[in-house]
């Protein structure tokens, strides 16, 4: 993490953490999870002033109303009535363990339900470890953000319908390429309902997430997810971009995580991973005409960054931190240049 953000980042979690993981009427709180991607965009002096207008959206924090136990936490799940309940149940298990360990206990369990809240849920979750992992004191602040993030998506936990794992020859980039697309666009509301309501009765998806060929290393294919996703953003992405951005943000992000984990999750992450972003690209690009790639030089990283934070939209500078993430790897000026048509399509 650059010099200065650690202090920054933490007092941002501090004035975050009296905030409700959403607020009018089911839109997720990105207030953690931007503050981590300024500062690892090199841009901690930029946070407080982000910060201060956002926080006037935010809702209270929701309040315990019945103890969530070891023997009943199934029953709770995807019970977005006690977020405050999950809040208490994973401050205490925090309290007690080390953090690693208890990630390490939950994320398997949470990783079928990553639809939840439009993939938010597994997105503020790895915002909140790789900062923990970045921090060698795990600070009280950092900690207790992981315990809102894992509650926020047990209290969302959604599994999406129909087939979620590979089992076909196609390589990334032709499983995308491949993925159906309607003639009518998507409609508005929240995503998640969005996707219930247009894959409901779809056969043509489950095949077309079947066709994708097993992962044969998951952090390479993950990237090249990840990547592949973000050139269909800047193809379709003009008519729904925030719905099709997440395809993005949540591949790349729970990368990043991925090495602090036990192995053997790797595998059903990318499945699920898989699933839930081709949705979103069939869903999200429905109705939308096709643009060309843009040509030329795209703009530096710093410039990127910028750019994102001008636009005043925690979508625009999530997406721009996962581009940069992606193309310090990829070397692919089309990251680049999807970072900059995420800022140009959510300035306001």
């Amino acid at each position: 993490m650059p010099q200065g953000g650690d202090e920054i980042l933490d007092e941002s979690l501090h004035r975050l953490a009296a905030t409700g993981p959403e607020w009018d009427g089911g839109l997720s709180n990105h207030g953690p999870m931007a503050a981590e991607a300024m500062v690892l965009m090199g841009r901690a002096d930029q946070v407080e002033h982000w910060v201060d207008g956002y926080l006037p959206r935010l809702e209270a924090a929701p309040r315990p109303s019945a103890r969530i136990t070891d023997d009943s936490w199934r029953d709770a799940l995807g019970d977005g009535r006690r977020a405050g309940d999950w809040q208490a149940y994973l401050a205490g298990q925090l309290a007690g363990e080390p953090w690693r360990d208890v990630l390490a206990r939950w994320w398997p369990r949470l990783v079928p339900g990553l639809t939840a809240s439009a993939t938010h849920g597994i997105i503020r979750t790895s915002h909140a470890a790789r900062s923990l992992a970045a921090d060698q004191s795990a600070s009280p602040e950092r900690v207790a953000e992981l315990g809102r993030a894992l509650a926020y998506w047990a209290a969302t936990y959604l599994v999406l319908p129909g087939v979620h794992r590979p089992a076909g020859q196609l390589a990334p980039a032709a499983a995308i390429a491949a993925l159906p697309r309607r003639d009518t666009p998507p409609g508005r509301g929240l995503i998640t309902r969005v996707l219930q309501d247009r894959l409901a009765g779809d056969a043509e998806l489950p095949a077309a997430v079947a066709a994708l060929r097993p992962p044969e290393d998951v952090q390479a294919d993950l990237l090249s997810l990840a990547a592949g996703f973000a050139r269909q953003f800047l193809r379709y992405g003009h008519l729904a971009p925030i719905g099709m951005l997440h395809a993005v943000t949540a591949p790349t992000v729970a990368r990043s995580v991925l090495p602090l984990l036990p192995r053997e999750v790797a595998g059903d992450t990318y499945d699920r991973l898989w699933q839930v972003g081709a949705a979103l690209v069939s869903v999200y690009s429905s109705g939308a005409a096709e643009r060309p790639f843009p040509e030329g030089e795209p703009p530096a990283a710093g410039d990127l960054a910028d750019r994102a934070i001008a636009t005043g939209d925690e979508h625009a500078i999530k997406l721009t931190e996962a581009c940069l993430r992606l193309h310090a790897e990829r070397q692919d000026p089309l990251l680049l240049h999807a970072a900059a048509r995420a800022s140009e399509l959510l300035a306001r």
